[in-house]
């Protein structure tokens, strides 16, 4: 997997995402919001991306990103002292696991993720 490429494209996904929902929706820093969505990324990267969708499929982890980012996103607000901490991670973790869903057709149909044949076969239909 060509890891900068893949890392590259999820930024542009999970930070836009971020800055919009949780700084201009949800009033948290700019700042703050950047480095939540950094942990973030290279946490789901490094779990969801590589560990969990080459073994199961689309759906699963996409399903995966969702309740990670929700944990990530929510015990990050409380970390930073955030007024509101469920409802914007909840908000945000819900828009994030839509655009992983395309996310990880991307990477298969750009042959970056290694999965098992008969998840990429179930998911091409």
């Amino acid at each position: 997997m060509e890891h900068g490429k893949a890392l590259g494209m999820k930024a542009l996904m999970v930070l836009p995402i971020m800055w919009i929902v949780m700084t201009l929706f949800f009033n948290v820093s700019f700042w703050s919001t950047t480095v939540l969505g950094i942990i973030l990324m290279a946490v789901a990267y490094a779990l969801g991306d590589m560990m969990i969708f080459p073994r199961t499929s689309n759906m699963m982890a996409t399903v995966s990103d969702f309740v990670l980012a929700l944990i990530v996103l929510w015990i990050g607000l409380a970390v930073i002292g955030a007024e509101s901490t469920f409802l914007p991670a909840l908000v945000t973790a819900v828009v994030i696991a839509a655009g992983e869903w395309f996310y990880h057709k991307w990477l298969v149909k750009n042959n970056m993720a290694t999965i098992r044949e008969s998840h990429r076969l179930s998911e091409s239909h």
